[in-house]
């Protein structure tokens, strides 16, 4: 495997698991902390969870946007002059996407979930109150609609790299090959007329796969 598809699969892999962890918090988390015997059990579950959570999230989506933004280090490199003509309109739905989604989930780790443990070490130490049971399920009710939000935009950009982007690629693949062969088509005899004649060569302009990402 070269580092070009290395790149692509870990940028694939950080993705999935950033993806992956948002349904655990819908799905595992909160009913577990839901299904606590008291209030006390409730919340150290909570902090458990979300110590996890929190660092987790915030290194997977570096992942993602450094892999991402190499990748495009070297798609620009190969389009030339072709890369805002073929594909700004496109890149340009997904990054601010991308972006909007670290924005809420940056909101859900340091605006929400921190400090729902936070707030409980400064009242193990005296220094003010925990949250009541009213402000801990505002929170809590946050935390579950921002994470659907992620869930969608993380879908959506997925979307967006498998359609578009991929399909603009795709064309200016297409339209660099046809304008390297077109000198070559006003001689038949020429080598590369003759080559293409005999060996009938299948033009794969890229794979979905680095495409996409």
């Amino acid at each position: 495997m070269d580092s070009a598809n290395l790149l692509i699969w870990i940028h694939v892999l950080a993705m999935a698991a950033y993806f992956g962890v948002q349904f655990a918090v819908l799905y595992i988390l909160l009913p577990m902390a839901e299904g606590a015997a008291d209030e006390s059990q409730r919340r150290t579950a909570l902090i458990t969870g979300f110590k996890f959570y929190n660092p987790f999230t915030i290194a997977v989506l570096g992942v993602v946007v450094i892999t991402g933004a190499m990748r495009l280090t070297d798609v620009k490199a190969e389009m030339k002059f072709e890369y805002f003509s073929r594909i700004m309109a496109p890149l340009s739905v997904k990054l601010g996407l991308a972006f909007l989604l670290i924005f809420i989930q940056t909101y859900i780790t340091f605006g929400l979930s921190f400090r729902i443990g936070r707030q409980e070490e400064v009242a193990a130490h005296g220094d003010g109150e925990p949250f009541t049971v009213a402000q801990l399920d505002s929170m809590l009710s946050r935390i579950r609609a921002m994470t659907w939000i992620t869930i969608l935009l993380t879908a959506t950009i997925i979307f967006v790299s498998l359609t578009s982007l991929k399909r603009a690629v795709s064309e200016t693949a297409t339209a660099s090959f046809n304008t390297m062969i077109a000198p070559a088509q006003t001689n038949p005899n020429s080598e590369v007329m003759i080559h293409a004649s005999v060996m009938k060569p299948k033009i794969t302009p890229g794979s979905s796969f680095s495409i996409a990402y």
